[in-house]
């Protein structure tokens, strides 16, 4: 897929990219759940320790108002399966969008969610967790701060913006401000195992012995394959599908199907981009920018403003053009996998628990190419 090319073709598609990337990506990239490498590998057991942060440990602060000479800006993207979801405030994806100004560069840098971090208070958990340890009486704002503070640790980037979304934001976005976007699947999507929202506990009429001896039987998704009322059949076929809320979650939140490897996901995000890019054109998006950020923003968390959207678009329009960079922190290149005390899988630095030089460095390695 030439995503340059194809979106970078004139200054209209420059800022319906960024409005797309800024206020909708976040809802796409909120279903793509990351997946490391094999975890079978060797183990190295770190130890568990664990409690909830309280808002004196916070010392992560945002930037409220950007500089009018501003080179660069990151912004973290968080996106988790809200009320109703076993983890709710986990984040299945934690992904920072580098956004550079002055070389017309775009960097997608994506940390894996089982990555084990020292937190603020001094007790270590996998990464996901920090969102979900924010005060109890503004859990997403403090929660994103905590996240923030753990991926500046992680890539040495300070993050000036935050947007957070869920299931359900997501499907809002795509189904009431866009009513449904054409995405022209490059392969089938089959999937016999995606899961339906709300059944996660279903015991599919099993009492409560079978549950028992199946839980000492089987593990994982061997286990899950168990409980077939948990799960529907889900189908794409190759090329133009017109896809509502719950049609567009369920293309790039699958992970069964026939095209359920990392790089296959990593594409159907891509081509559901390119489909908001497309709908975006039809409504005339471009002609109403505050009005439409207000329309979005009703479904996601974040601490951008109208005014701070108003003041990156002229930014934007400036660049001749932009080079997509994509940077993925793994076991393939500075993490290794180990498990924590309690047996549960980590992902921790090559080079040593809590050490992130390597991690700094090989992400400003790919940003300075």
């Amino acid at each position: 897929m030439k995503l340059k090319n194809s979106i970078f073709k004139n200054k209209q598609s420059k800022t319906l990219f960024f409005l797309s990337l800024i206020l909708i990506l976040a809802s796409t990239v909120a279903t793509y759940t990351y997946f490391s490498g094999n975890r079978q590998a060797s183990f190295e057991t770190v130890n568990d320790e664990l409690n909830v942060l309280t808002a004196q440990d916070e010392t992560f602060e945002f930037d409220e108002i950007l500089a009018n000479d501003e080179s660069s800006l990151n912004i973290l993207l968080l996106g988790y399966g809200g009320a109703g979801h076993s983890g709710g405030f986990l984040t299945d994806v934690i992904q920072v969008v580098h956004l550079d100004f002055e070389n017309s560069k775009v960097a997608f840098i994506s940390i894996p969610r089982d990555l084990w971090v020292k937190l603020p208070n001094g007790t270590s958990s996998k990464i996901n967790q920090a969102f979900s340890l924010g005060d109890k009486k503004d859990p997403i704002n403090s929660g994103a701060k905590v996240s923030a503070q753990m991926v500046l640790a992680v890539t040495g980037l300070r993050i000036d913006k935050f947007i957070s979304i869920d299931f359900v934001g997501f499907k809002r976005a795509i189904g009431y401000e866009l009513k449904n976007i054409k995405v022209d699947v490059p392969e089938t999507l089959d999937d016999p195992w995606y899961p339906i929202g709300g059944k996660e506990q279903d015991v599919c009429g099993k009492s409560p012995e079978e549950v028992a001896s199946l839980s000492s039987q089987f593990s994982g998704f061997q286990l899950e394959q168990k409980f077939e009322c948990r799960y529907e059949h889900i189908h794409f076929d190759k090329g133009i599908n017109i896809m509502e809320g719950g049609d567009s979650l369920a293309y790039v939140r699958s992970r069964h199907g026939s095209t359920g490897d990392d790089f296959n996901r990593s594409q159907r995000q891509q081509t559901l981009l390119l489909g908001i890019r497309d709908r975006l054109f039809e409504l005339e998006a471009l002609k109403n920018i505050p009005g439409f950020f207000k329309q979005m923003i009703a479904h996601t968390n974040t601490n951008f403003t109208i005014d701070s959207i108003k003041q990156l678009a002229p930014k934007l329009l400036e660049a001749k053009n932009y080079e997509i960079i994509n940077v993925t922190l793994s076991t393939a290149n500075v993490f290794t996998s180990s498990k924590s005390s309690s047996g549960q899988y980590v992902i921790i630095p090559k080079s040593g628990t809590n050490d992130w030089t390597e991690s700094r460095a090989f992400v400003h390695a790919k940003l300075a190419k």
